[in-house]
């Protein structure tokens, strides 16, 4: 198949679900090298993986769950469909959009519409953001809880959850549920931007998350106003007050590491 990189779209405008652009591969999962048959595993045998110049598709990384929505042949009936059930990303860049057609598969050059599932995307970008706010509430916490440095991050639903070094309790429950919720009453901005290495270096920044590099090899960075910074190539929504009410789940532990799980409203 063909190994082109393809444009990440929401990366620049994660407020975009749609878009209209060129198939450059479509092939079954059967035929993916083996490497990227080890992405499919989830989807059935008979799958297809199609690959497109540009994709408004979140592919499963960074703790959060890929979208899943529809893909068309621009200016044909809906029944020339392709459900996307996963989507995700190969180790040189290209977006493998795996699942099933409804008629027969799209042929390579072909232009199609995308269209993702708004209701996912949405609940999952509420979910990232409010694992960004619980890593913002620990830092303004030090002085009350001891500084706690992120170790992992898991953005999924039912699985939320956030891990620091060092030990807290479910007596700290709601010490920490009433600062997260703190800062999604005050409705901060979220907001990204391309840093270069200089930049980076010389930012105080709250990492867990790998870097996210674009084509020009700057990193992006989501900002919580000017409060958090941290390298990260999810979606968010457009200010903390969006997350909704956040709930603190539980706080368990294990060697040494605490996980602080959570969990948002589906719907606002």
């Amino acid at each position: 198949m063909a190994q082109d990189q393809t444009e990440l779209l929401y990366l620049n405008d994660a407020a975009r679900r749609e878009c209209t652009t060129t198939v450059l591969a479509c092939h079954p999962v059967s035929q993916l090298a083996e490497e990227d048959r080890s992405l499919a595993k989830s989807v059935a045998p008979d799958s297809f993986a199609l690959i497109t110049r540009e994709t408004v598709f979140y592919p499963q990384g960074g703790g959060q769950p890929s979208d899943t929505g529809v893909i068309r042949l621009a200016g044909d009936n809906a029944d020339s469909t392709f459900a996307v059930l996963l989507v995700r990303k190969t180790l040189e860049g290209a977006v493998l959009h795996l699942g099933e057609f409804r008629a027969l598969p799209f042929a390579d050059g072909r232009l199609v519409s995308q269209s993702v599932d708004c209701a996912r995307r949405d609940y999952h970008s509420r979910l990232h953001t409010a694992g960004h706010v619980i890593g913002l509430a620990m830092r303004l916490l030090a002085p009350v809880l001891g500084e706690r440095k992120k170790v992992k991050a898991n953005h999924a639903p039912g699985q939320a959850c956030m891990e620091f070094e060092g030990l807290l309790y479910n007596e700290h429950k709601a010490v920490i549920e009433e600062k997260v919720n703190e800062l999604v009453g005050l409705k901060l901005p979220v907001t990204t931007e391309w840093w270069d290495e200089s930049r980076i270096q010389g930012a105080d920044l709250n990492m867990v998350e790998g870097l996210q590099l674009g084509r020009n090899g700057q990193a992006r960075i989501a900002l919580i106003g000017d409060l958090d910074a941290n390298p990260c190539g999810g979606t968010h929504v457009e200010h903390t007050g969006l997350t909704g009410f956040i709930t603190i789940r539980k706080i368990s532990r294990q060697k040494g590491v605490s996980k602080v799980s959570y969990e948002v409203p589906v719907v606002i």
